[in-house]
């Protein structure tokens, strides 16, 4: 007891030559610095062409899981702030581009110049290209790529992989398969794809 005593004047007496409060507690100031100011995020707008693609869905990662479609002029809005924007077919995730571009969009190979992109080369834009010809609504490319509702809807469950060959990307089943299955749900009616020269040339289409 007499221990115990002797503690608890000890620990008083250190308390109240540190300033300690009438409760017994040190009260103790940190300087963490002046409070960041959030800072809010801006939209920007840009278009996709070089072909013009419209009807295509797509998400914002900093406005969350809400989807968009670009419009008939392939219009889309991206934001400030390290967004991502996620252009996307049902299931299949086609490409992906920064909210705030350095420069204009000034064609679809831009899609792979990025370190966030999810086409690893002009390859792989070419094969994008050559599946967007084949599910067209109206099977012309040189209006643009129209994406309707049915397809967007019948590309729900598909994957499809467009970093590989040329050659590769045509004998893989699973983009057959999504090729026939999308083209056959649009106006213009099923399709096979194009050849990756047809793919390169309407890749110049203003």
């Amino acid at each position: 007891m007499r221990k115990l005593f002797l503690a608890s004047a000890l620990a008083s007496l250190f308390l109240t030559g540190c300033g300690g409060g009438a409760d017994g507690y040190a009260q103790v100031v940190v300087d963490t610095g002046p409070v960041p100011v959030p800072v809010a995020v801006q939209p920007t707008y840009e278009y996709l062409r070089h072909p013009t693609i419209s009807g295509l869905e797509y998400f914002n990662s900093v406005t969350g899981s809400e989807s968009h479609l670009t419009t008939a002029a392939g219009g889309y809005v991206g934001y400030t702030g390290g967004d991502i924007v996620t252009f996307w077919l049902g299931d299949i995730v086609l490409f992906t581009m920064p909210g705030d571009l350095a420069q204009p969009f000034s064609s679809l190979y831009d899609a792979s110049l990025y370190t966030t992109s999810t086409l690893h080369s002009s390859t792989a834009v070419e094969n994008l290209m050559a599946f967007l010809m084949t599910i067209d609504d109206d099977g012309n490319y040189t209006n643009g790529i129209q994406i309707a509702y049915p397809v967007r809807v019948a590309a729900l469950g598909l994957r499809v992989n467009f970093n590989q060959s040329a050659y590769d990307f045509r004998a893989d089943p699973a983009v057959q398969y999504a090729a026939a299955v999308l083209s056959g749900n649009t106006l213009y009616g099923a399709r096979p794809l194009p050849s990756p020269s047809e793919a390169v040339l309407a890749l110049q289409i203003p």
